[in-house]
């Protein structure tokens, strides 16, 4: 026998001992009688042990009730556990078709599944998605139109209820969404605003899309990415264009000024302020401009402007002399020595381009463009050869004349086959491309702007 065991039957034999001895030494008074309510008499200790028995019942009754109680809660918890990983089964079914593209099947799986639980989130939203997958658009905004009803103060039925409506070409009702949700949750309201910034963009409607950036950078400024904030710099781009179109060029020129501040290396802002320059009859400040963006980029567009606008000008002297002082004095002079002799080209000063373009032959590495000039001034001044070689050398650049393999899936291509495509992992996926359909092309730009002709 276990010592504990021994101590619990001493306990008890203790106290079993402890109540006879209080019954044996007041035995007299146990038996005496109390009057109770009707006339009623009893003795004491039958009062003493029926209070002790109800007591006992009452615990026992007490007791009982509880653990039924926790019984069947514990059933119905099982129930509902049981119950809530069939339907999590069920949704991950759906999730799989989904994935593999049957939205069809999972279109008619979720029907079934609403029909068992119509208020549960995950299942309504899957089904909203599968609408637009299947092009469904009416019926999509139909769907969080319901959910915005049974849901009012879910934000994500909101932003879902936008993107159908965006899809739906009813983009003023899913702005008008968006705005009151940055409205009444200003402090959720990066999402709102950034889709706000979005959808006007996408429209063209510039001062709107800058106007919810503003919004967006005030609110959140730690939200806000490299990409975004250049974002922001490209709207106010745009605006500046948009009082271009509307003849307002002093307001332009103030935007792209404030545009070159906050990026000295955008490019384009030197050009259009350039051009609101000479619009302005301010040619000297537009020319030095067009340097000045090409001193900060590098970028070959501001010395092809300066040709265009010399050469449409009818002073074709003055640009050429202005390309030798920047092909001269410029840490990018071999771009500006390039397009100085595309100018010499143009003019038709075959030799003096010929000249430049060999000198920058040495410092590049591909510039199919480069050997083509020099190909067609060979071969119009009658050196065969010498026109060969530099077309060979023009095919070499391009890489037409390598062997190119595409993946079927992908679309990725390489110059070598493989088993498995390099991009997407797909199996048995790469073939030969027998006829090449897409050359790289570099046009050549028109000798007349559309922008100075309207000056």
């Amino acid at each position: 026998m276990k010592t504990i065991h021994l101590i619990i039957i001493l306990l008890v034999l203790f106290a079993f001992a402890a109540l006879g001895n209080l019954y044996l030494t007041n035995h007299e008074l146990l038996n005496r009688e109390l009057l109770l309510p009707g006339d009623t008499k009893a003795k004491i200790w039958w009062v003493i042990l029926g209070i002790f028995a109800l007591g006992f019942l009452l615990n026992l009754v007490w007791t009982a009730g509880i653990e039924t109680y926790r019984a069947l809660k514990g059933l119905g918890a099982s129930a509902a556990t049981r119950a809530g990983q069939k339907l999590e089964t069920r949704l991950r079914e759906v999730r799989e078709l989904m994935a593999h593209g049957q939205f069809t099947k999972a279109r008619t799986q979720l029907g079934q599944i609403l029909e068992d639980w119509p208020d549960n989130l995950g299942a309504n939203f899957l089904r909203g998605e599968v609408l637009m997958k299947l092009g469904e658009g009416p019926e999509a905004i139909q769907h969080f139109e319901a959910m915005r009803s049974k849901f009012p103060a879910l934000v994500e039925v909101r932003y879902q209820l936008a993107d159908a409506l965006v899809a739906g070409r009813r983009g003023d009702e899913a702005l008008e969404i968006l705005r009151k949700l940055a409205h009444d949750h200003p402090k959720l309201a990066l999402r709102a605003l950034r889709r706000l910034r979005a959808i006007h963009a996408d429209a063209g409607r510039w001062e709107e899309a800058l106007e919810a950036h503003k919004k967006l950078a005030g609110a959140f400024p730690a939200e806000l990415n490299q990409a975004e904030r250049a974002q922001g710099v490209a709207l106010v781009f745009q605006v500046g264009l948009l009082k271009v179109d509307s003849d307002q060029f002093k307001e332009a020129t103030q935007v792209f000024q404030q545009v070159i501040k906050e990026d000295p290396q955008f490019g384009p802002a030197y050009l259009s302020l350039g051009r609101c320059m000479i619009l302005q009859d301010q040619e000297a400040q537009g020319l030095e401009l067009w340097l000045e963006g090409f001193r900060a980029t590098g970028e070959g567009a501001f010395l092809q402007e300066v040709e265009d606008y010399f050469i449409q000008s009818g002073r074709p002297e003055e640009g050429l002399a202005l390309l030798r002082r920047v092909s001269a004095s410029s840490e990018h002079a071999t771009t500006a020595k390039f397009f100085l002799g595309k100018m010499h080209y143009r003019l038709e000063m075959l030799e003096e381009a010929l000249d430049l373009f060999q000198e920058v032959r040495s410092q590049v590495v591909y510039s199919p463009i480069l050997f083509f000039f020099m190909a067609k001034i060979h071969a119009r001044r009658g050196r065969l050869e010498p026109a060969l070689n530099e077309y060979r050398q023009l095919l070499r650049n391009l890489g037409i004349l390598k062997m190119r393999y595409e993946c079927a899936v992908c679309g990725h291509r390489s110059q070598e086959y493989g088993d498995r495509c390099e991009s997407c992992s797909s199996w048995n996926s790469v073939h030969f491309l027998f006829k090449e359909s897409e050359l790289p092309e570099f046009p050549l730009r028109p000798e007349s702007g559309s922008w100075i002709l309207g000056a």
